[in-house]
């Protein structure tokens, strides 16, 4: 097998509906910039490293429930899928669900989404919109640090990849509009 055999992408996990109904409460809710975690393992601003809006999807949250809900079943849908790929997942639980909305101008430089701090097991991109340009996902070969896939995310689709060091990844600058996407982790 090779390392982007893992890397999977699935269509249409959630509806244009529901990506619709989540822009609107994205645009409600995601006003802070994201974090990144720093040197002190403590989550920090660093809008070199990492410059988009940002809101940690609570189900707990007043007025989130549905919200989660319909983000966990579109997640549940393309997890069932990877499994089936891969029968040694394990017990795999839905770890923390991150809205994100990426203005002109916004990126996350190129990274993982596991570490010494962050057990993760899976992580989880949705695509909410395709009214925008630049903002590409991308990611590179761990030997050569060379860029080797570029999926093209349309509506409501999703890319499900191992969340370790074989995987690192970067979102490039949104050149015209704004680019909405939901991060999610398994462990």
């Amino acid at each position: 097998m090779q390392i982007h055999q893992a890397i999977f992408h699935i269509e249409k996990c959630l509806s244009e509906h529901n990506c619709k109904k989540m822009i609107s409460y994205m645009d409600e809710k995601c006003k802070t910039k994201a974090e990144v975690m720093g040197r002190n393992n403590k989550p920090q601003t660093d809008t070199k490293i990492r410059d988009v809006l940002s809101h940690w999807l609570n189900p707990d949250d007043y007025g989130s429930p549905p919200y989660y809900k319909i983000v966990e079943e579109g997640i549940k849908k393309g997890v069932q899928k990877y499994v089936q790929q891969f029968k040694f997942m394990g017990n795999l639980h839905l770890n923390e669900i991150n809205l994100l909305k990426y203005q002109k101008d916004n990126f996350y430089l190129k990274h993982v989404d596991a570490s010494n701090t962050l057990n993760r097991t899976l992580s989880i991109i949705i695509n909410m919109n395709e009214e925008y340009e630049g903002g590409d996902l991308i990611f590179f070969n761990p030997y050569t640090d060379r860029a080797y896939s570029k999926p093209t995310l349309k509506t409501g689709d999703m890319i499900i990849f191992p969340s370790n060091f074989l995987y690192p990844h970067q979102v490039l600058p949104v050149t015209k509009g704004e680019r909405y996407s939901i991060v999610s982790w398994l462990t």
